[in-house]
């Protein structure tokens, strides 16, 4: 074959995976910049720095659970990112659709900067169009939500919209931080049931051991 076919096949090939890729990219632009914001379990805004992630769960996650066995991230930012104070953020997600495409967003936030180093968490989503994963086929293959819209009634006696699901966190909080706020608190990480097995199985076992020295 000629040597310069050869090189536009391999370049129009070339051509086609970038925009089969480009196109597989969906975007999420999320964020807490109005007056509902995320605070530590004592009310305290979630300090600068600390990780919040997007993503999806396999399956429905079980309300009062923290796992994270089967949550997969798409997206994360961090606690004033975007020049927002302690416990807001905005960030603009792109990636790949993979298996996001059309599931329910979940938000997660930590009282650290690693998921690994967090003694609190808070998992949140709302039953909503705008928190669906698009799909790259979807027209337009993006969608935008606030925090906010997680409660009725933000920054004056808020409390959780019907359609609102705390999996993980505490009761919204009123504050005089900022002006007139409400945030959504963390909660502090309980082992489940079957760590705290685990836990029991093996100090069992190091009883025994000491027994048999």
């Amino acid at each position: 074959m000629n040597k310069g076919i050869k090189c536009l096949i391999v370049g129009l090939a070339a051509t086609g995976l970038a925009v089969r890729a480009h196109a597989a990219n969906i975007t999420v632009n999320w964020g807490a910049g109005d007056i509902t914001g995320i605070s530590l379990a004592n009310g305290t805004p979630l300090p600068l720095g600390d990780l919040i992630e997007i993503g999806r769960f396999t399956g429905t996650p079980t309300v009062g659970n923290p796992s994270l066995a089967n949550f997969t991230v798409f997206g994360t930012t961090l606690s004033g990112s975007g020049a927002n104070p302690p416990g807001y953020f905005a960030q603009v997600s792109t990636f790949d659709e993979g298996g996001f495409g059309h599931s329910n967003i979940y938000v997660v936030a930590f009282n650290a900067a690693t998921a690994g180093a967090a003694t609190q968490e808070g998992i949140w989503t709302l039953a909503a169009a705008n928190w669906v994963f698009p799909k790259a086929s979807d027209t337009p293959n993006s969608t935008s939500f606030d925090f906010e819209e997680l409660v009725n009634n933000p920054g004056n006696s808020a409390s959780f919209k019907n359609t609102a699901t705390k999996v993980y966190g505490g009761a919204p909080i009123q504050s005089t931080d900022f002006g007139a706020s409400t945030y959504l608190p963390l909660q502090t990480i309980v082992p489940e049931p079957s760590t705290w097995l685990l836990v029991g199985t093996g100090l069992l076992g190091l009883l025994g051991l000491r027994r048999r020295s």
